[in-house]
Order: C-alpha cells, then sequence, then structure tokens
C-alpha cells in the first residue's frame, strides 16, 4: 500500500510539475531548427517566422540551420530533443510526405512529431541562365523533346520540390529530362546561372538578386496562379498544362510528447502572427503563399493527403525507393 501511494504521489508531482511548466512556457530562447542551407528559401522563411513569433512569445526564437539529408539531419535533431517546445522543426513536404517514400529506412519517424500549425507555401519558378537560348516554357519543353534525356535541370537533392515538380512536368509534358541534384539550392541555382545546367526549379525568394540583375530568367511557375512578386511570368498551366499547381510548404512542429498546453501556446502564437496584415505582406514580398490555418487533427489530414499525392507522383515517374 506505501509502495502504491509513494508512485501515486510521484506520478501527481511530475503531473503538476509539467502544468507548471507548461503554463509558464516560455522562460528561455527558444531553437527553431531550419533544415536547410543558409540563404535557402525555407532559411528565409524561418528569420522571418522567428522573428514574428519571437515578438508574441516574449522570447528569443532563435534559428538554427541544420541542412543535409533531404532535411533528415533537421528532423532528427528535433525529435531527438527533449518534448518541452524549446527546439522546434521548419519541416516541409519532404520532411513528412515525401521523404518515407524515398528512403526505405529513415533517421527518424515522419510520424514522430507533432504538427503545429502551416509556415507558408513555396511556388518553385522554372529558372535558367540569363544567356541560356530557352525564352520561354515553350523552348524549353521543344528542346526537351528533341533531345531526350539531355536537357538538365538542378535540384536542392532528391525528394526536393524542384527535384518533384521536374518530375510533375515531364509527366504532363511527355519529356524526359535530366535530372542532376546539388547539395543545397543556392548552388543549384549558381550552376544554372554559369550554364552547368539548363535550369532550376526553385523559388523566388532566394533567386530574386539574380533575377533582377538579368543572370537567370524565370520562364514559369509551378502554381495554378501567378504570384504577385513576378506577376509577367507565366503559370506552367496557362503555358499549355492546364491544371498544373505543385509548391513546397513548410509546417512547424514539435516532438511528439510535446505537452498539448505548450503546443497550443506556440500555435496560438502562430495565428496570431499569419492573421497579421503586415507579417503576410512580408510573406507575399518574399514570394511565400499563406497556407490556410489549420488545427492539429486538420494538420495530420493535410499531410496525409500530401503523402498520398507523393505516392501517385512517385509511381507515375517511376521514382525508387534507396
Amino acid at each position: 500500500m506505501k509502495v502504491l501511494r509513494a508512485c501515486a504521489v510521484a506520478f501527481f508531482a511530475v503531473t503538476a510539475a509539467a502544468s507548471v511548466t507548461a503554463q509558464n512556457y516560455p522562460i528561455k530562447p527558444i531553437k527553431l531548427i531550419v533544415p536547410f542551407a543558409p540563404g535557402s528559401a525555407t532559411d528565409m522563411l524561418g528569420r522571418l517566422v522567428a522573428q514574428g513569433l519571437s515578438e508574441r512569445l516574449g522570447q528569443p526564437v532563435i534559428v538554427e540551420p541544420k541542412p543535409g539529408a533531404g532535411t533528415s539531419i533537421g528532423a532528427q535533431a528535433v525529435e531527438n530533443s527533449a518534448p518541452d517546445g524549446y527546439t522546434v522543426l521548419l519541416g516541409t513536404n519532404a520532411t513528412f510526405a515525401v521523404n518515407s517514400i524515398l528512403y526505405k529506412k529513415l533517421p527518424y519517424d515522419p510520424l514522430g512529431f507533432s504538427f503545429v500549425a502551416t509556415a507558408g507555401g513555396m511556388p518553385s519558378f522554372l529558372i535558367v541562365s540569363g544567356q541560356s537560348k530557352h525564352k520561354s516554357l515553350a523552348d524549353f519543353i521543344k528542346d526537351a523533346k528533341a533531345n531526350p534525356g539531355k536537357v538538365s535541370y538542378a535540384s536542392s537533392g532528391v525528394g526536393s520540390t524542384g527535384h518533384l515538380v521536374g518530375k510533375v512536368l515531364e509527366n504532363a509534358a511527355g519529356i524526359d529530362l535530366l535530372h542532376v541534384p546539388y547539395k543545397d539550392g543556392p548552388q543549384g541555382l549558381s550552376a544554372t546561372m554559369t550554364g552547368e545546367v539548363n535550369g532550376i526549379f526553385y523559388t523566388s525568394i532566394a533567386a530574386m538578386p539574380m533575377i533582377t540583375a538579368g543572370r537567370v530568367r524565370p520562364l514559369a511557375v509551378s502554381t495554378q496562379k501567378r504570384t504577385p512578386e513576378l506577376p509577367n511570368v507565366p503559370t506552367i498551366s496557362e503555358s499549355g498544362y492546364g491544371g498544373f499547381d505543385f509548391s513546397g510548404w513548410g509546417i512547424l512542429a514539435v516532438p511528439k510528447k510535446t505537452p498539448q498546453a505548450v503546443t497550443d501556446k506556440l500555435r496560438e502564437a502562430a495565428y496570431s502572427l499569419y492573421s497579421n496584415a503586415d507579417f503576410q505582406a512580408k510573406l507575399e514580398k518574399i514570394g511565400m503563399q499563406q497556407m490556410p490555418q489549420l488545427s492539429g487533427r486538420e494538420l495530420e489530414a493535410f499531410v496525409a493527403k500530401e503523402r498520398d499525392r507523393m505516392v501517385d507522383v512517385a509511381t507515375r515517374s517511376n521514382i525508387q525507393p534507396e
């Protein structure tokens, strides 16, 4: 009896301590792990989100880039961290919906997280060198049809949004492109600029300085509608491939066992941030699209649906797990 009573006391003591901790959260700086290289689109989004969350939570939110292995390194670091809300992941469609299809074994569990809030949609532009002979998407596809497997495009790695957009375009246009994965997006963009590859599917946020300088040229965007920051660039859909609509996305997540009260505080801060008109304007300025703010279960359903969609892309593109 004494043992049972002692266990009960210990249990309620731990529960009470956890409750107090959740109520006081946050009491110290929060790390936002971004599984991409500095200067990438997701890194820029992360820094914008970190600043906004810091203002709302009253504690510094520090961006810590952990690139590599298709976001696996960053995801593993967060999954293995203490589930206390002080280590948050800015994961993407690669992290939660694609990697489990591409790799037979992952160092993290894509289902080992609690989803906090959506962070933003990332349109992909087909970008070529400023000196490229391809002046339009039609030129690019015509060349690809005349030279199967020789017209190349870069990406930040197998399973990245840029890689998958290329695969979807291959299926839509009936072409065979040469995929050239690089360590990260900035390297792929540099290779495009120098003509090492024929193009890259990339975000405007990271490419805008080179676009403005004329060193690279966007031919088309992957989303259903044109984007505000590059309104003269046509969509792939209106360029002859109706219904084409593909973009990357980001989600804030924490380890699965994080107390619900802590997750709720993070979610409330994110909702407040994304409902702010000034923040929405900042998102638009960097070429991001605001996503609907979904609840935890709605987010789980969204990710599951996206995973099914990627299974279809992988099947039709004959992408085999490594």
